[in-house]
């Protein structure tokens, strides 16, 4: 790391280009004139450069003291706002979540209080991604990445298999009719998820039907603004039964031709191997590996209680 101007240095040079002058910046921290002009000096020596020119009482910025504001500006700013969250948090700790928006607003969000819960201690955080891959720089603490297998020097587990069918409001469904064969919904209103994985034409081509062409009504590049709008009847769209599990249980949506169904690997929770031992990492995934585990339960009657996470994972993808 270089040698750091000296951080009094820092804020007067920021006091006297907010204030414009060297008394009102003086006046701003409680010091003299005099000791404010002598910190500009000792950052000037620092730099090997001139920051400011000199007139009788006044400081004029030059262009490199400009350039240098805007920099040092941003990183004032960045320490304040670390300051404000750690006062805010405390001794808390602090999980960072990345996932497609589709996921957290389908699936996380509606269980993460019960991990909130469980974990007052623990603050999360969650920001969204397009969900193919780990972030390059590891920023995050976990991920939930769809579709592909765990990256060298991370550990994952899986949350089983996704099932894709086109779903449709049912008031839509009653307008409409039950379509007698797929080839018909190529007719009716569709609605298309660019982060699908499953494209409407691949789905049509394994259910039978040559050559398809949809009637693109709509087109979103998010999962969850696409079940919105079948929900909301504006037309059919093709999703993950992960995703619409709520809808669906909600009597929103309604499967059409589930015989169908195409079914792809899930999604994967994802992290570094070498910070698999931290506590707050430890219990995310213990709180995951249990939501399965009471999701097996209750699906199967306990049959497969007895197996881990992992075991189930991998059986689900011999089978799939």
């Amino acid at each position: 790391m270089g040698r750091l101007p000296p951080l009094n240095a820092l804020v007067a040079f920021r006091a006297v280009m907010e204030t414009g002058s060297l008394v009102s910046a003086a006046q701003k921290l409680s010091i003299t004139a005099s000791a404010v002009s002598h910190r500009l000096k000792a950052l000037e020596d620092h730099l090997g450069l001139e920051l400011f020119v000199r007139r009788s009482r006044a400081v004029f910025p030059t262009a490199a003291a400009y350039r240098y504001f805007a920099e040092v500006s941003e990183a004032f700013d960045r320490i304040s706002a670390a300051t404000r969250t750690i006062e805010s948090v405390g001794n808390r700790d602090l999980l960072s979540i990345q996932s497609t928006s589709g996921f957290a607003s389908r699936w996380l969000l509606s269980r993460l209080k019960a991990f909130t819960t469980q974990t007052p201690e623990i603050t999360v955080t969650v920001a969204s991604s397009d969900g193919n891959g780990v972030s390059d720089d590891g920023q995050y603490d976990v991920e939930f990445v769809r579709g592909i297998d765990v990256p060298t020097g991370y550990e994952g587990i899986s949350l089983g298999k996704e099932k894709y069918r086109p779903l449709i409001a049912p008031d839509l469904l009653e307008t409409i009719g039950y379509p007698k064969k797929p080839a018909e919904l190529m007719k009716m209103p569709i609605i298309v998820s660019r982060r699908c994985p499953i494209k409407w034409h691949n789905w049509l081509e394994s259910a039978g039907v040559e050559d398809p062409i949809i009637n693109e009504t709509m087109v979103f590049d998010s999962s969850a603004l696409c079940l919105d709008a079948a929900a909301k009847g504006l037309g059919i769209t093709l999703e993950s039964s992960l995703l619409s599990a709520e809808a669906e249980a909600a009597g929103d949506l309604v499967p059409l031709f589930p015989e169908y169904q195409s079914v792809l690997s899930s999604y994967r929770l994802v992290w570094r191997e070498k910070r698999g031992s931290e506590p707050k990492i430890r219990r995310f995934v213990s709180w995951l590996e249990e939501q399965f585990r009471s999701r097996d339960e209750t699906a199967e009657g306990g049959t497969r209680a007895k197996e881990s996470p992992r075991q189930r994972a991998q059986a689900d993808e011999m089978a799939g």
